[in-house]
């Protein structure tokens, strides 16, 4: 759709009057000038150019003096490198520059390819000469097929390889590896989405775009070298020509590469192609590039001049990790003693965390043993390498993280299997203790406050059980005593009446029979309070209303009960007795010394207090707020007793001659206060 609108609008700013017009881009760099968003709009291009690269059904590029650029054929014919063209269009943003979109192509000579531009790999990272037709000089790495009817050589240009993609499949007859070559091609190369370079890349028709400026060497004249001599000074500079090597295969990998320890050191090969002939003790040949690793120098892109069988596996090198982290043995066989402390899968295999004494090393394995538990003792095999590097001082580079890379699980070795404590069955048993402890804590607390109710509710029970025995001995010798005594007495008063013949004396012996009664029924109260359970409730209106009745026909003021607004509930038996006698007390009072005419009793209620009220018309009291006992007189401390033991509190009101009210009141919640 774009492209159709493109050529859309390229056929309407041809057809508008050319005042109307913007006046076309002419040059390369003008175009190559242009951001995406500028490009996306559709700008006229009118180029002139020399074609450098073509592709039969797509893309054409072409360069002027200025720059290179690009258009797509769009059916077109495409026209032959070295071919002068103009064309005609509008830009478009491209997928890393600007190029030209529905074009109009005119071939108008054939002067042939412009002179290439020699340039480096950092030339060709930074796109400075993108799509223009460049040159660069290196040694030839490798030669493989590509796609099909395709090649694909990768030169060595000095700080990186290049690869160069040929239009024409490999030459059989003709070995260019470790020459020294010029290649002029097409600057081009990979683009991500973000439309940045990811890497550069040549293109080329033939293989005559590849000049050999030498030769490579015959096999036989690559001197052999040690792994101490790559790489190091020479006068005239280390060449990164090809080197060869003689040694034993320590190990050999699926991914190309291989170990081989030549002299007394081990070194790194990464082969063409895997050889999985290669086992760990063959003497081999090899022939490869030099190249640094992250700590020391290995060879690339080897191949296998010769190979010859072992006698059996290579011998490792008895070390410690501490050694392995001075970087004694990179790449080399190496065995030592550890302490499995962990181990995790992987999607390549798995890896041991290993410890020998404060140390740690990873050790990167093909398959993780189903045994192998942490605390294990183990003996490993395997390949030394250096991981990261840091600078120790101005001039010298040390190993900062070194792992071991094992060539099957048969590279470890069980010495001493783990205890059973493992770390995660003793955090698990001291997590259980824990918990037991915490548990035992709180069932002792619990037990601890258990046994002290207990204790209370005992000690409260043995002292209720002891008052109640005292009650029930004070019961019984009063009834055994007093009442009996009493009872005599009445019946001698009884005798008297019958006898006595005068009037005055007969009415005095009445009286004090009267009396003899009255102290035997409240005798008999008293031993039926003090029989009484303490959890029993008794009803107070009721009581009242007994002391009331009591002193009907007694000589004296007369005693009235006032009938509750309210219902006034149950209370225990002992507050009931307690209120009882105060109101008893009250009424002795009043008779002893207000000479009253009417006492008046009234309980009310509202839900929350429970209020008894004593009311006398007598003469009052001289001093109402000194109610406190004086010599001989212990009725209102009595009184205050009683309350203290139920919990109330009692107020005595007195105005001179108009009567004296004793007041007790009791709050609901403390209604069950016993004595």
């Amino acid at each position: 759709m774009t492209r159709i609108l493109s050529a859309i609008l390229l056929a309407l700013v041809l057809s508008v009057p050319v005042d109307t017009v913007a006046e076309p881009l002419t040059t390369a760099l003008e175009l190559r000038s242009l951001s995406a968003e500028e490009a996306e709009s559709g700008v006229p291009v009118d180029l002139r150019g020399v074609v450098i690269f073509a592709e039969p059904q797509g893309t054409v590029f072409f360069q002027d003096d200025t720059a290179g650029t690009y258009f797509q054929l769009r059916g077109l014919t495409a026209p032959a490198p070295g071919d002068e063209i103009r064309v005609r269009g509008v830009s478009y943003p491209g997928l890393y520059l600007p190029g030209i979109d529905g074009g109009e192509l005119e071939v108008l000579a054939h002067p042939g390819l412009p002179e290439a531009v020699a340039v480096d790999f950092d030339d060709l990272m930074s796109g400075r000469y993108h799509y223009q037709r460049v040159s660069v000089e290196g040694i030839v790495r490798t030669v493989a097929p590509d796609d099909e009817g395709a090649s694909l050589v990768r030169v060595d240009v000095g700080s990186r390889v290049v690869e160069i993609r040929l239009e024409e499949p490999p030459q059989g007859d003709k070995d260019i590896i470790d020459s020294r070559v010029r290649v002029t091609g097409l600057a081009a190369g990979v683009i991500n989405n973000r439309r940045q370079l990811v890497e550069p890349y040549l293109r080329c028709r033939s293989w005559n775009d590849i000049a050999i400026l030498e030769a490579a060497r015959d096999l036989r004249s690559i001197p052999e070298i040690s792994p101490g001599e790559i790489l190091t000074f020479a006068v005239g500079g280390q060449e990164r020509r090809r080197v060869k090597l003689t040694g034993v295969v320590l190990a050999s990998f699926p991914d190309g590469d291989v170990y081989i320890r030549s002299g007394e050191s081990g070194i790194g090969a990464r082969l063409v192609r895997s050889d999985p002939l290669l086992k760990s003790g063959d003497y081999v040949e090899m022939i490869g590039f030099p190249e640094m690793d992250r700590f020391s120098a290995r060879i690339v892109d080897a191949v296998t001049l010769d190979h010859l069988l072992g006698d059996g596996p290579a011998v490792p090198v008895t070390t410690r990790v501490s050694e392995l982290l001075e970087g004694l043995h990179d790449s080399d066989l190496v065995s030592f003693t550890a302490e499995l402390s962990e181990q995790y899968r992987q999607e390549s295999g798995g890896v041991l965390v290993l410890r020998d004494g404060a140390r740690t090393l990873h050790a990167d394995t093909p398959a993780l043993p189903e045994d192998l538990l942490p605390g294990t003792t183990v003996r490993v095999t395997g390949i030394a390498l250096v991981e990261s590097t840091r600078r120790s001082a101005q001039y010298r580079s040390e190993p900062d993280r070194v792992s071991l890379r094992l060539r099957s699980a048969a590279d470890i070795v069980v010495l001493r299997p783990a205890s059973w404590w493992t770390s995660t069955r003793l955090t698990t048993a001291l997590f259980l203790l824990l918990a037991a402890t915490v548990l035992a804590g709180l069932w002792i607390t619990l037990l601890r406050r258990q046994v002290a109710r207990q204790t209370d509710a005992l000690r409260e029970r043995i002292g209720i059980e002891a008052a109640l025995e005292e009650r029930h001995r004070i019961a019984r010798e009063f009834h055994d005593t007093l009442e009996q005594d009493l009872t005599g007495l009445s019946l001698r008063l009884d005798a008297a009446v019958a006898r006595g013949s005068d009037e005055r004396l007969r009415g005095f012996i009445e009286g004090s029979r009267n009396l003899v009664s009255r102290i035997q029924t409240e005798t008999r109260n008293l031993i039926a309070d003090l029989r009484q359970e303490p959890g029993e409730e008794a009803d107070l209106t009721s009581a009242l209303g007994e002391l009331v009745a009591g002193r009907n026909g007694e000589p004296g003021p007369e005693v009235v009960m006032v009938p509750p607004a309210a219902d006034v509930p149950a209370l225990p038996s002992r507050t009931v007795h307690h209120l009882r006698m105060i109101a008893q007390e009250s009424v002795t009072n009043v008779i002893k010394h207000a000479g009253a005419a009417t006492v008046a009793i009234s309980v009310d209620y509202d839900g929350e207090e429970l209020v008894m009220r004593i009311a006398d018309d007598g003469r009052g009291l001289e001093e109402p707020e000194n109610t406190s006992a004086r010599s001989g007189r212990f009725g209102c401390m009595g009184m205050r007793e009683r309350c203290r033991k139920i919990g109330a509190e009692i107020a005595w009101e007195s105005v001179a001659g108009e009567g004296t009210t004793v007041s007790v009141t009791l709050s609901f919640q403390k209604k069950g206060v016993s004595a």
